[in-house]
């Protein structure tokens, strides 16, 4: 019996690395870089902080400011040809998953393959071998992207969120490119990396090297995501959930997410609610729902999360202890429920096929059926409120 733990690309991580970022593009040979963000990067003068190190190291670029949320093939297609068109022989996703996602997606266009991009984005993900350097600058705490191999684009034409996984070359982590957030985003974003690491801890390819991460994180989330929601000022708060969210996307390298994120695709698809949320919402009754199928991992949820245990909770009990602290985080942070959307209990089960159909689900650590989906996504609509 062997596991297999696929490392990430490199990190550099602490408060002014943006200002490395043109000298390690030098380092690798790039010439003109394609700086991939959405407007709301621009606003907040991260692209000139970016634009500044790229000047300083004598590394060109342009720019592509399309990406919006939940990315649609079409923008990779478009940032693909904006890449192409200006001669540029690397890729730099500077924002959320987003932009980290659209700038992962084009690799596979400057690398030469043939258009457009949705031929490699399919129901269960393909690997391409992207051969151009993909360098990626996280703005938000919470998706862990940067960490990743794999790119999550909406394909409309089939009303889903499908992937595909492409090489990284580095991570560029700096915290103090969080501390401008909006409260609503850094909870989304916050409990989007408690959910990559609550599941990757969970999934039934989990592996030692992966729990590590996913724990650690899961133990800094506890600890700093409301305070940073409520002090967004504080850059070692900021700090703390920067780190977090980077060891909670190694976590899931190579476990994936399971249920919990499936649920999130099916509500983002449906509800068009930001992708942290969507998963935020589904995440309390998934732990409820895989704790008594694997109780002594549910037990080390609960205690990396602060919640005192005796040692001898049922897994049932241990799933409602660490449902009820993650309802505790998001009612901390004003997470608005699916009723306060103005989402329908009909409309939330009615995307039990959708669930049980996703890839993601087949690394729960129990069957997830049509039945039992309508089932957790019945009590994902009554459970927060």
């Amino acid at each position: 019996m062997y596991q297999e733990f696929t490392a990430g690309a490199g990190v550099i991580f602490g408060c002014g690395a943006i200002s490395i970022l043109g000298e390690k593009l030098a380092e690798l040979g790039c010439r003109k870089a394609l700086l991939v963000f959405d407007r709301g990067v621009e606003r907040a003068g991260i692209i000139k902080r970016a634009a500044a190190s790229l000047d300083a190291s004598g590394v060109a670029f342009a720019t592509f400011d399309g990406v919006i949320a939940d990315p649609p093939d079409a923008v990779v297609d478009a940032a693909g040809a904006a890449a192409i068109a200006a001669g540029a022989d690397c890729l730099v996703g500077i924002g959320g998953g987003s932009s980290m996602d659209t700038a992962k997606a084009a690799a596979i266009l400057l690398s030469g393959n043939s258009g457009p991009v949705k031929n490699y984005i399919l129901a269960r993900p393909i690997s391409v071998n992207t051969t151009v350097p993909v360098v990626l600058v996280p703005t938000t705490a919470g998706t862990g992207s940067e960490a990743t191999r794999v790119a999550i684009i909406s394909r409309p034409d089939e009303n889903a969120k499908w992937s595909v996984n492409v090489n990284t070359t580095l991570a560029i982590v700096d915290p103090e490119l969080t501390v401008g957030l909006p409260p609503e985003t850094t909870a989304h974003t916050g409990l989007d990396a408690l959910a990559h690491a609550t599941e990757a801890y969970t999934s039934n390819a989990a592996n030692i090297h992966s729990d590590l991460y996913a724990l650690g994180a899961i133990r800094k989330i506890a600890e700093s995501l409301v305070l940073s929601y409520k002090h967004p000022e504080n850059i070692d708060y900021r700090s703390e959930m920067a780190i977090a969210a980077n060891w909670a996307g190694m976590a899931f390298r190579d476990p994936l997410t399971h249920m919990g994120h499936a649920i999130g695709d099916a509500l983002s698809v449906e509800f068009h609610t930001p992708h942290g949320q969507s998963c935020a919402l589904g995440l309390a009754e998934v732990m409820r729902f895989v704790a008594p199928h694997a109780p002594e991992r549910m037990a080390d949820i609960a205690s990396a999360l602060g919640i005192a245990l005796n040692g001898g909770e049922s897994g049932e009990k241990l799933g409602d202890l660490v449902a009820d602290a993650i309802y505790g985080l998001m009612r901390a942070m004003n997470v608005k429920s699916l009723q306060q959307l103005g989402a329908t209990r009909e409309q939330v089960t009615g995307l039990a096929k959708a669930v049980a159909g996703s890839h993601l689900s087949s690394y729960c650590p129990t069957e997830v059926t049509e039945a039992r989906a309508e089932e957790v996504l019945g009590r994902v609509f009554d459970g927060y409120r």
